[in-house]
């Protein structure tokens, strides 16, 4: 796993492990401990494109952090998913809390040509 959580401004991106398993949790669950200590994080974004295998360990950790967040206001949004792990988002039902970064990016887009 890249160890560099990347803090920019109340944005936490998070590369994740090629495998997330109760053990990779942990780790990760405390670098975002430390970095949410560090500064206000709002939103984050879990990068899954170095990501083939996510146990239920991993759903935990993202829906734990969207209950952190949401309390302030925030969101957390997966980037670079595999078909294989959207599968596992979408049947562990973190796709009804978690939103992909791809859709917001798209979204942006649309809305920029709207306007022009």
């Amino acid at each position: 796993m890249n160890d560099e959580l990347k803090l920019e401004q109340d944005w936490l991106w998070i590369p994740l492990p090629a495998e997330i398993d109760h053990f990779q949790v942990e780790q990760i669950r405390q670098k975002i401990k430390e970095k949410m200590q560090e500064a206000y994080v709002k939103y984050i974004v879990f990068d899954f494109q170095n990501t083939n295998l996510m146990d239920s360990s991993g759903i935990g950790l993202i829906a734990g952090r969207y209950r952190e967040l949401a309390v302030r206001g925030g969101q957390v949004y997966v980037s670079n998913v595999s078909d294989n792990m959207k599968k596992v988002l979408s049947f562990s039902g973190l796709y009804r809390i978690v939103t992909p970064w791809e859709q917001v990016v798209v979204d942006e887009a649309t809305e920029m040509e709207l306007k022009e």
